[in-house]
């Protein structure tokens, strides 16, 4: 009798451990397994209150990124949020441009850190010619990435001929051959290539 019952409890705890592991976790998300929005120099899988509920109200979201050979970053900046990075592989080159005009581009590796602050214009890209670059970001926002992004190609498209010009000391003609109306594409490609 005590043999079935020992049974009994060795069964019972083995139903229990395996029922436990199915259960969904909410404070657990797997960013490496969601669906990738992809672009032709890379891709981006993001957590943010819309697919990790845990999130909500919670000012925090996060992008993996993913660069091929040739990729970059599109020139941009976040009207709401400062951003973390972190190179997971690869090696990175980074540019920024404060908000008082000064430059800065310094190259980051694997397993450094990058801030930027709110509203500072910056891109980076991959300076690798063999493999790809993978950089994981923090946002103090819950926004998704296209609601918190403004790229360098909609801010020029925003701006009427005229005033470009003007603003390039340039003549009208030279912008009126650039692209109007392109939809914005965070990540690109060095159109020089090799794929």
């Amino acid at each position: 009798m005590l043999c079935y019952l020992g049974l009994f409890f060795y069964i019972v705890n083995v139903l229990s451990v395996n029922s436990q592991k199915s259960v969904k976790h909410e404070n657990l998300f797997h960013l490496s397994k969601t669906n990738a929005t992809e672009y032709e120099g890379g891709s981006t899988r993001q957590a943010y209150e819309m697919n990790f509920p845990i999130l909500k109200n919670q000012f925090a979201s996060m992008v993996m990124l993913t660069l091929k050979v040739g990729g970059i970053r599109q020139p941009h900046w976040h009207p709401f949020a400062w951003e973390l990075n972190f190179v997971m592989s690869g090696t990175a080159e980074w540019g920024i441009v404060g908000t008082n005009g000064q430059h800065d581009s310094f190259i980051a590796n694997a397993g450094d850190l990058v801030f930027i602050p709110v509203g500072v214009f910056h891109y980076f890209s991959n300076a690798d010619s063999e493999q790809e670059l993978k950089v994981l970001v923090i946002f103090n926002s819950g926004k998704i990435l296209a609601d918190d992004d403004i790229g360098i190609v909609p801010s020029l498209n925003g701006i009427p001929v005229d005033i470009l010009a003007a603003s390039f000391g340039m003549p009208n003609d030279y912008f009126h051959a650039f692209p109007r109306n392109v939809t914005q594409t965070p990540i690109i490609l060095r159109k020089n290539t090799k794929r």
